[in-house]
């Protein structure tokens, strides 16, 4: 993934994991269908 401001990209990243949702959708990839949230914060360990 590019960016620009890594840390930025976290916080905002972590951010979304924050949210109670079911579905992601994204610009680009496949949607998350099913515990949206609990997807993304288990993806979180992977941004250090």
């Amino acid at each position: 993934m590019f960016n620009v401001d890594r840390a930025k990209t976290i916080e905002s990243f972590r951010r979304l994991a924050e949210l109670d949702i079911e579905i992601a959708c994204f610009g680009h990839g496949d949607p998350l269908v099913g515990d949206a949230d609990a997807k993304l914060r288990a993806a979180d360990e992977f941004n250090d």
